[in-house]
Parts: C-alpha cells; sequence; structure tokens
C-alpha cells in the first residue's frame, strides 16, 4: 500500500509543472477572486463630459465610465466592454476569441486589486497585447522613452524592468511573443507625462505589487492595475493610464491590456518520462495485487 501511495505521490506532484502560474494577492477578497457577470453593462454609468463627471460611479471598476471613444463614438470604453466585445467595440473582431471572463480578482471594497504578483509554476507563456487606448500611449520616438512602456520584472530583482511593449493604440490583438521568466514576477507600466525635444521629462512607473517610482507622484493615486482570469485559464491583466479629473473611481483599465496564455498545458519530456515512470508503478503494483488474489 506505501509503495501504491508513494507512486501515485510522485505522479501528482511532477505533473504539477504543466498548471499555470498562480496569483498572490493578500487583499483580494477571500484571496481568490469574483464572478464577473455578463451583464454588467446594463449598470454602467453614461460618461457625461471632460468636464463633468458621470451621475454614478460604476462598480466595481469594470464597469467605470470612461471618456475613451470606441467605434461609432461610445465612451463606455472600460475594460468590461474591451473583454466583452461589446459598447464601442460591439460588431469588431472578438479581442478575446471564443474564450470568455471567467472571474476578476478584486480588492478588499470592492475595487481593483491593490497588490498582486504572479508565483512561477508554467514552463512558458504567450504573452499578447489585447487591447490599448490612451493618449498617454501614443509615442513619437519610442527609443527616447516619450509614450508609455509595458512589461515585467522578477521579484528577486525589482529594479531590473524588461520591456515588452510600446503599447501605441490597438483594438485588436498583437505583438504575440513567448514569455518565459527566470523567477516569480510582476508587471509595470511606465507613463510619460511631459516630454521636450523628443525626450521625456516627466515620468512614473506603476508595479502590479503597488509600487511607483519616478517624478510624477500625483499620478499615483488613479494609475493601477487590474486582473481577470478566462475560462481558459490563462490571464488578463488590464491598466489604466490616467483619470486625474475626478479621481481614482473613473479608472476603465483599458489603457494597456495583455494576456497570458500557457503555450502548452503538456509537461516537459523530463516530466512526462518521470511520470510514465510512476504511472508503470501504478500498474506494476495493481497487477501484484491482482495476482496475489
Amino acid at each position: 500500500m506505501k509503495k501504491l501511495l508513494f507512486a501515485s505521490a510522485a505522479v501528482v506532484v511532477l505533473s504539477g509543472s504543466a498548471f499555470a502560474d498562480t496569483v498572490t494577492c493578500a487583499t483580494c477578497v477571500g484571496g481568490t477572486s469574483s464572478a464577473f457577470p455578463s451583464t454588467f453593462a446594463t449598470s454602467t454609468p453614461t460618461w457625461i463630459s471632460n468636464a463633468t463627471p458621470p451621475a454614478t460611479t460604476g462598480t466595481p471598476f469594470w464597469n467605470d465610465a470612461s471618456d475613451d471613444t470606441g467605434t461609432g463614438g461610445s465612451h463606455l470604453m472600460n475594460i468590461g466592454y474591451v473583454l466583452t466585445d461589446s459598447g464601442g467595440l460591439t460588431g469588431t473582431t472578438a479581442v478575446l476569441g471564443s474564450d470568455t471572463v471567467s472571474s476578476d480578482y478584486v480588492g478588499t471594497g470592492g475595487a481593483d486589486p491593490t497588490a498582486f504578483n504572479f508565483v512561477r509554476n508554467a514552463t512558458a507563456y504567450n504573452v499578447t497585447l489585447l487591447f490599448a487606448d490612451s493618449g498617454l500611449d501614443t509615442s513619437t520616438n519610442p527609443a527616447t522613452g516619450v509614450g508609455s512602456q509595458f512589461g515585467y520584472y522578477l521579484l528577486s530583482s525589482p529594479g531590473t524592468l524588461i520591456s515588452l511593449y510600446t503599447p501605441g493604440l490597438t483594438s485588436s490583438p498583437t505583438g504575440t511573443a513567448s514569455f518565459n521568466p527566470s523567477g516569480n514576477y510582476g508587471f509595470y507600466d511606465t507613463v510619460c507625462y511631459a516630454a521636450s525635444g523628443g525626450v521625456c521629462t516627466s515620468s512614473e512607473t506603476y508595479y502590479t505589487s503597488q509600487a511607483a517610482t519616478g517624478n510624477n507622484t500625483g499620478g499615483s493615486a488613479w494609475n493601477h492595475f487590474a486582473l481577470f482570469q478566462l475560462a481558459s485559464g490563462s490571464y488578463v491583466i488590464g491598466f489604466t493610464g490616467q483619470n486625474g479629473m475626478f479621481g481614482e473611481g473613473l479608472g476603465d483599465f483599458q489603457d494597456t491590456v495583455i494576456e497570458l496564455t500557457v503555450q502548452n498545458a503538456v509537461p516537459e519530456p523530463g516530466t512526462i518520462a518521470i511520470m510514465g515512470l510512476g504511472l508503470a508503478a501504478l500498474g506494476f503494483i495493481g497487477r501484484r495485487r491482482f495476482a496475489r488474489k
């Protein structure tokens, strides 16, 4: 019996390398996630103008009003509409394809999670820029740092930033690349608020761990990340670049939207071999027990 348990444990433990990376989020409600309702749009407040706040503030964050213009002039281009291909994206190619949002990670009080990172489990991801819509994403010269920059950092070396995208503006998935960090990690977005002579003079870098560095600390109050899990198990991370007029309550989280998809759920060859040995051991033990009977 002990041999059987040992072989079973080996199969379970070793097969874990095929699992996706897990989220660490100390402030999430229950430490996990909550359902993302398909009917969220029915209570999304209407954007009135850049000088007048909406009559009501949408809650949670994926239901907030937005002044970004979508297809047909819609001003409801929040992260919820992006992920459900509705509102200003109605009639366009689905950003998530056949996948759907199963849940969102929410912080205490219903806001976006105030801090989250990823614990490394998977062998490799594909990372894709799904959507980007912000005047602060545009860049006249990305090489000089004007515009915004999205990337990741290792928790063991938070000061080293690895760029993935200079987002620009896009309403369709683009820029898919292999993503295989060497340890636990988080994401960052550097926003340039002012430039002179093609060089950024005022910027701030925001991290999924809720840290912020730079010389424009005033933006920290309304620049944050949102986190979603899809039905396939993939993750979507949304970032809101700026909304200083009416405060954080109007963050739309679609200024930069990326997706993490496990490249495949098949373990590496070495893992497959060891799992095969474990399964063979189970079969051998079971055969011996049957022969004894």
